[in-house]
C-alpha cells in the first residue's frame, strides 16, 4: 500500500512578529507573544507568481442516502490479522476517513459509508511492516463510524486506512469520487513540541482550482491543525445532493490537508442554507460530529449530536470556536454567550484564540454584519486574555489591531474576492487576494 510521507519540521526561532505574503501565502509568525508585548506585525506583499492550471476534477459517483447514523466507538479486537486487498473497492464513502481530533496519545477518526457494512480501520507506525499493523473492527449496524484509536506514541507518525469486508473476510478500500482515498497520516502532538504550526483558510467552498493549490501549498508547511473560518461549501443546489457537493467542493479540494491534519471549522452563513439539508439538518453537522472540551462525543453544550460551538486546549493556548449565525437566524444565542463567558473566565495564564465566521471589524463588503458581535462578544473578548480573533465572511485578507487584540479576516480561500470598501481606522493591512494563513505560536 502506498503511504503519504510527512516531514517532521525543525522548530523555527521566534524573533519578531511578521506576516509575509509569499506566492499567495500569508505567514504569521509568533503573533501571540507580540500581541501582548507590544511588538509589531508587518505585512509584506510581493507580486504573486502565476499559478499552474490543475487537472480537471473527476465527478463523484452519485451516492444514495444511508440509514440514520448512530455514532458508536468500537473496541479493538484481538483476532487474527484480517486480509487486505487494495486491487478493488467495496462500498462507497459518503464522508471519507478524516481526523476529527488529536490528543497526545489518541486520534478520533470518522467516516460514513454509503451502506452499512462490516470492516476495520487499520493503523500502523509509518514505515512499519504489515505484521505490525493493528486494527479496530466496525460492524454493519450503522453506516456512520467514529472510532478512537488510543495508546499511541506521542509525537509519532502513524498512517490509517479503512477496509470493508467482503463475504470471504477480505478487506477492500471504499471508493471515493470514482477513485480511492489514500491512507491518512496521524501525527500525535507533544507538550514540548513548539512552535505550534496552524493553518487558517476560509470561504473556500466553490471547488475552484485555486483552492486545490492553496490546500496543497498549506500542506507543504505541515500544520499540526487547520482552522476553517466558515463557508466550507457554496451553492449546494448545483450538485445532486449535499454529500456530493461536499465531496466536490470540500473533501477533494482539501484532500492534501485532510490526509495530514484535523480541520476545525466554524459554522458560516452558507452552512445553514436550505439546500444544505441532509437527514433533516445542515450537512455540516453530519460532516463534523460534536466536540466537547477536547473530546469527541454524541452530546455537546446541551445540544444533542450537533457541533454548534466548542473548544479545546493545546499547551497554554485555548482555541474557542463559535457559531456567529446564532445572532441572525439561530435560537441559541444566550446559551452560547453564557458558554463563551464561562470559557473565557478560566485561568489567566491561558492565552485564548477565538474563531467565528462573521468578523466584528472589517473594511470589506460586509462591514455592518458584525455589529451584533461587536456589541455582545467584543467586550467579553477585551476583558479576557484573548490575543487573536480569526474570522472569514469577507473574501479578502485584513489585519486589524484594537485594544491589544489582533483581528484577522481570512476569507480568501477562492477566487471570488471582495475589494476594500470604507477603511476602518483599526486596519493595518488589507488585500483582496486568494490566500491562507500560517500561524506559529
Amino acid at each position: 500500500m502506498a503511504s503519504r510521507k510527512k516531514t517532521i519540521l525543525t522548530p523555527l526561532p521566534h524573533q519578531r512578529c511578521m506576516i509575509h505574503f509569499i506566492a499567495g501565502v500569508i505567514l504569521l509568525g509568533a503573533l501571540t507573544g507580540c500581541a501582548r508585548s507590544g511588538g509589531s506585525v508587518q505585512d509584506e506583499y510581493p507580486k504573486l507568481s502565476p499559478t499552474t492550471e490543475l487537472p480537471a476534477m473527476s465527478t463523484p459517483a452519485k451516492t444514495s442516502p444511508p440509514l440514520t447514523p448512530t455514532i458508536a466507538p468500537t473496541p479493538e479486537e484481538t483476532i487474527p490479522s484480517p486480509s487486505y486487498d487494495s486491487s478493488k473497492t467495496l462500498n462507497d464513502y459518503v464522508i471519507p476517513l478524516t481526523i476529527q481530533h488529536l490528543s497526545k496519545t489518541a486520534a478520533d477518526l470518522y467516516f460514513i459509508l454509503e451502506s452499512p457494512a462490516e470492516g476495520a480501520v487499520f493503523y500502523s507506525l509509518q514505515g512499519d511492516k504489515s505484521d505490525q499493523t493493528q486494527w479496530i473492527t466496525f460492524n454493519a449496524t450503522t453506516d456512520t463510524h467514529l472510532i478512537k484509536v488510543s495508546d499511541l506514541e506521542p509525537g509519532a507518525l502513524y498512517e490509517a486506512w479503512v477496509g470493508v469486508s467482503d463475504e470471504d473476510g477480505i478487506h477492500h478500500p471504499p471508493s471515493f469520487a470514482n477513485g480511492t482515498w489514500d491512507p491518512i497520516t496521524i501525527r500525535l502532538p507533544q507538550e514540548d513540541d513548539w512552535p505550534i504550526r496552524i493553518g487558517v483558510i476560509g470561504d473556500s467552498g466553490f471547488g475552484e482550482a485555486v483552492t486545490f493549490q492553496l490546500a496543497e501549498e498549506m500542506a507543504s508547511h505541515h500544520p499540526e491543525l487547520v482552522i476553517h473560518t466558515g463557508d466550507l461549501v457554496y451553492d449546494v443546489y448545483q450538485d445532486p445532493s449535499p454529500p456530493e457537493a461536499f465531496i466536490r467542493k470540500f473533501y477533494q479540494p482539501m484532500a492534501d490537508l485532510l490526509h495530514a491534519a484535523p480541520i476545525y471549522p466554524v459554522f458560516g452563513n452558507h452552512e445553514g442554507y436550505g439546500d444544505t439539508y441532509w437527514r433533516d439538518r445542515p450537512f455540516y453537522y453530519t460532516a463534523f460530529p460534536p466536540l466537547e472540551n477536547g473530546y469527541i462525543g454524541d452530546n455537546f453544550g446541551g445540544i444533542s449530536d450537533q457541533r454548534e460551538w466548542y473548544a479545546f486546549s493545546r499547551g497554554d493556548y485555548q482555541f474557542i470556536f463559535l457559531n456567529s449565525q446564532q445572532f441572525y437566524d439561530g435560537g441559541l444565542r444566550e446559551e452560547q454567550n453564557a458558554w463563551l463567558q464561562e470559557r473565557l473566565g478560566g485561568s489567566t495564564s491561558t492565552t485564548n484564540i477565538v474563531v467565528f465566521h462573521i468578523p466584528p471589524f472589517t473594511s470589506g463588503y460586509h462591514r455592518d454584519d458584525g455589529i451584533p458581535i461587536r456589541q455582545a462578544w467584543v467586550p467579553l473578548i477585551e476583558d479576557a486574555n484573548v490575543a487573536l480573533v480569526l474570522s472569514g465572511h469577507d473574501h479578502n485578507y485584513e489585519r486589524l489591531e484594537l485594544n491589544g487584540i489582533t483581528y484577522i479576516v481570512s476569507g480568501g480561500g477562492s477566487n471570488k474576492l471582495y475589494g476594500k470598501q470604507d477603511a476602518r481606522e483599526e486596519s493595518e493591512f488589507f488585500t483582496a487576494q486568494s490566500h491562507f494563513v500560517i500561524l506559529e505560536l
